[in-house]
């Protein structure tokens, strides 16, 4: 599995035990095994990978549908790629923040680089990811004793926000936007 845009491979101890894991990432990051080119291109071999990994990284590179192009061919025909992306979200430099997303969009552009996608999912649906774009725009403001009993009650009223959310609504208007797909057979 390539885990690309790894940054500190927070997702590595979840995989299970025999999972051959490869982290990418930009010149500079000693947690990745393989950096990504300036071009965004991976010294990685074509149809090399059986999935992809993509969390929160599609929003900061410069060339989504060359990035997603690029997903196409490291995988082998028939591998999935999961990917997430912001919809709803504050600005973010990482080392930039060029996009947001849509189900839509992110679904079109996806299937655009030879993918299917077979699932798509949003993370909180517009009234809860209201209050957590409040808690993150406010946090900042409120006296450090009382930090944990603010982050407390912002995400207790988040939880019961979201569980009224249907997942369309999330889908429609998440925080969050997650995709898995497949690899179209006939290649990149």
């Amino acid at each position: 599995m390539l885990d690309y845009g790894c940054a500190a491979r927070p997702y590595r101890s979840l995989l299970p035990s025999g999972v051959e894991y490869v982290g990418a990432d930009l010149d500079g990051n000693l947690e990745a095994d393989v950096t990504i080119g300036e071009d965004g291109r991976l010294p990685c071999e074509d149809a090399e990978f059986d999935a992809v990994l993509s969390t929160q990284v599609l929003e900061h590179v410069d060339d989504p549908v060359a990035y997603l192009a690029e997903c196409a061919r490291v995988l082998k025909p028939g591998g999935t790629l999961m990917l997430s992306t912001h919809g709803l979200m504050y600005y973010h430099r990482d080392p930039e923040d060029y996009w947001r997303w849509t189900s839509s969009g992110l679904v079109r552009v996806v299937e655009s680089a030879n993918f299917s996608v077979t699932a798509c999912h949003g993370v909180l649906g517009l009234a809860a990811a209201s209050v957590q774009l409040f808690q993150d725009a406010t946090q900042h403001r409120v006296p450090a004793p009382f930090r944990k009993l603010y982050f407390l009650v912002c995400q207790t009223f988040i939880r019961i926000l979201d569980r009224r959310q249907s997942p369309q609504a999330r889908i429609d208007n998440g925080l969050v936007i997650a995709v898995r797909a497949r690899r179209n057979d006939q290649g990149a």
